[in-house]
């Protein structure tokens, strides 16, 4: 028996390889998948692109996030690698409409251009195309085999569901049980939460309340002392790591490391395709929050990071039941055309913003964040807060159209007017915010896995 690696290439990212058994894979939502394989030589590479055109003339810093500059190069570093232009083959995927679609969707039509960008670059440069799965409404896999330069497009779901099996829907007092049972957020974490929600904190009780936590304190440390400040002084006390990172960095990774904690209690597939999707989703959301935030100028971005790295947390109590059913839940959504939240309460009784919204009381969260945990998928039913919750909503539909297959909640589409009125903002501004989003928020969410094959 042999074992190949399946390394994923995450948006804006692209992998060559020369003789290698690696297999190459991207999930792909409103992105485009490329793959281009020379048989004769067994050189081959592929680029999950962003978005059509980078956003301003002159230097490109990430030419690999774009149609129009990230294929010439993944073309360019096959030629250097030996591949012949004239033995090359193309495979093209993804640029779909994802979830519910909206008149912004078409009129944006993303996918669409980053898809006319490279068949147009391909046919000028003479690569034949030799698959080509794009547009529709499907989140979908690129798969290309490194070995043998075989690609396939399969829907994203349908290789890491569970077997079904019988399933009963769980009673409330099954999900406060599970609620229960579950590792908590720690108690200091929540305490320094509270606190950052109270417009007259200080960063000085944030630091007194860090040290009451030995594991929460070494992991800041920690953090302080990795390579992401390399070449400064090693770091042993809390107050020299408050002076390093300072009031936004040090709350950040307090609630990281929390966080990270309670999301690794779900299981393997579920809401995720992957073991950890639902946090990698999670600090994903919390980014692209912050950057919203920014640009809009309706909250502040801490507490836009904040909401957004919590607003799923009802997901990992409801993950305990969803990992077994997985097919039913994604297939009546698909067979029925029902919304996340509905096929949710008709499979389980209860969906995940109810379920966050018992922890968020039971948390003594603030308000604004109990909020955007109920209504990040309804943001006109909420009461208070809709800033907020049209950050966190938006953040959340960003990440699934361009970082598909780690979390698969699909948002209903039609709060997206209300979002971008009461923010601001119109549609013409979401590739500016795709495109100010940090690479390292998509390279996040990258795993290798082993898949054995018969020789």
């Amino acid at each position: 028996m042999a074992y190949q690696n399946t390394e994923h290439i995450a948006a804006g990212q692209y992998r060559v390889g020369k003789q290698i058994e690696n297999i190459y894979q991207a999930y792909l939502g409103t992105c485009l998948g490329v793959a281009i394989y020379d048989k004769s030589k067994k050189i081959g590479g592929m680029i999950h692109i962003l978005l059509p055109d980078p956003p301003s003339l002159g230097i490109v810093e990430f030419p690999e996030k774009y149609a129009s500059t990230g294929v010439p190069l993944l073309i360019s570093e096959l030629l250097n690698l030996g591949a012949r232009l004239e033995n090359l083959k193309a495979t093209i995927a993804g640029g779909a409409l994802v979830g519910p679609v909206s008149q912004q969707d078409i009129n944006l039509d993303i996918g669409g251009r980053s898809t006319e960008i490279v068949v147009t670059f391909l046919e000028t440069a003479g690569i034949k195309v030799i698959k080509s799965e794009t547009g529709g409404f499907f989140t979908c896999t690129l798969e290309l085999d490194m070995k043998t330069g075989t690609t396939q497009i399969k829907p994203a779901w349908e290789e890491t569901c569970a077997p079904q099996r019988d399933f009963s829907v769980p009673r409330i007092e099954e999900i406060n049980d599970t609620i229960e049972n579950l590792k908590p957020i720690p108690q200091t974490a929540l305490k320094i939460l509270r606190m950052v929600q109270n417009p007259g904190h200080d960063v000085n009780d944030i630091t007194q309340e860090l040290s009451k936590d030995q594991v929460l304190s070494g992991k800041t440390l920690k953090i302080c002392n990795s390579v992401l400040f390399a070449g400064t002084a090693k770091i042993d006390t809390l107050k020299d790591a408050v002076l390093l990172l300072g009031e936004h960095l040090l709350i950040q990774s307090v609630i990281i490391a929390s966080v990270n904690n309670y999301f690794k209690q779900t299981e393997t597939s579920g809401y995720s395709l992957c073991k950890g999707g639902l946090f990698f989703h999670a600090v994903g959301v919390g980014a692209t929050a912050e950057k919203i935030a920014q640009i809009s100028n309706r909250s502040t971005p801490k507490q836009a990071y904040t909401a957004g790295l919590l607003h799923d947390i009802g997901k990992v109590v409801l993950d305990q039941y969803i990992s077994h059913t997985s097919p039913l839940f994604f297939r009546d959504m698909d067979r029925y055309n029902k919304n996340f939240l509905e096929a949710e309460k008709n499979i389980i009784g209860i969906t995940h913003c109810e379920t966050g919204a018992l922890l968020a009381k039971r948390w003594d969260f603030s308000n604004a964040l109990s909020q955007v945990i109920s209504h990040h998928h309804t943001p006109e039913k909420a009461g208070s807060d809709r800033d907020l919750i049209c950050i966190v909503y938006l953040a959340d539909m960003i990440m699934g159209k361009f970082s598909a297959g780690f979390d698969l909640d699909n948002l209903q589409i039609q709060s997206l007017n209300f979002v971008l009125k009461t923010l601001g903002l119109t549609p013409n501004d979401i590739p500016g915010i795709v495109d100010a989003i940090p690479l390292p928020v998509f390279e996040k969410n990258t795993f290798t896995t082993s898949r054995k094959d018969a020789l």
